[in-house]
């Protein structure tokens, strides 16, 4: 009960305060940094509205939601694209939904990605989803507000640490594909909202640098094993 934790989000302090064998004064939060690399030319966001999901495909990611939303969002926006971009034991039903749908025209596999292509997908995509009904944190939230770019995800734990609802982003009812499909639809439609989570996701991913948040990490340590007081000593 007196050992130390440290975990990457007030969501996981939770998860980890509910096995009732740790006290709340000893469990410290560090949330991850994030380190995107910096682009060699300016890229625009693409003419046409564009998606991105980036991650693993996996069950639990839930991109077949983010597929059949971005179906209904064909409806009102023939010319839009969604960039699926990742590896993982999904990808071949993947793709079988989106020719099942008919989608081929509009849904792009990029497979694993470099960090630069990673990067520059961020950048130029209006905005990035994010269905997966489970995570610690979120950190492709960031990257992607750190890259000017809204993110629409599931409303929970860890990814409510990640998005703040209505400013950086909007949290949507988990596999609900009406519910991201109209999420999606209306920062399309909205230029100004959209640009404006654009601005403060961007100020606040700038929060979760590397510099700051090892700070953070080393000072826990000290106070938490070394009964020394890091910050002072610097």
């Amino acid at each position: 009960r007196n050992e130390k934790v440290m975990t990457v989000s007030e969501s996981t302090k939770l998860d980890v305060l509910k096995l009732g064998i740790f006290k709340p004064e000893n469990i410290c939060i560090v949330n991850p940094g994030v380190d995107v690399l910096p682009l060699k030319v300016k890229v625009e966001k693409t003419t046409n509205p564009s998606l991105l999901y980036l991650g693993r495909l996996k069950p639990y990611k839930n991109v077949d939601i983010a597929i059949k939303s971005f179906q209904k969002v064909l409806v009102a926006f023939p010319n839009a694209i969604l960039n699926i971009a990742g590896e993982g034991d999904c990808d071949g039903s993947l793709r079988d939904l989106v020719k099942d749908l008919n989608m081929e025209s509009s849904v792009v596999f990029h497979g694993r990605v470099s960090e630069e292509d990673k990067t520059k997908l961020y950048a130029e995509s209006w905005l990035m989803v994010q269905p997966s009904s489970h995570e610690g944190w979120g950190i492709t939230v960031i990257e992607a507000n750190l890259m000017g770019t809204p993110v629409i995800a599931s409303d929970i734990p860890g990814l409510r640490d990640s998005v703040v609802d209505g400013k950086t982003g909007i949290l949507v009812r988990p596999k609900s594909v009406t519910g991201f499909a109209q999420a999606i639809t209306k920062l399309i439609k909205k230029d100004p909202l959209r640009e404006k989570m654009s601005h403060a996701g961007i100020e606040r991913a700038k929060k979760f640098n590397w510099s700051e948040n090892t700070d953070i990490f080393l000072s826990a340590i000290h106070r938490y094993y070394l009964n020394y007081n890091y910050s002072e000593s610097k």
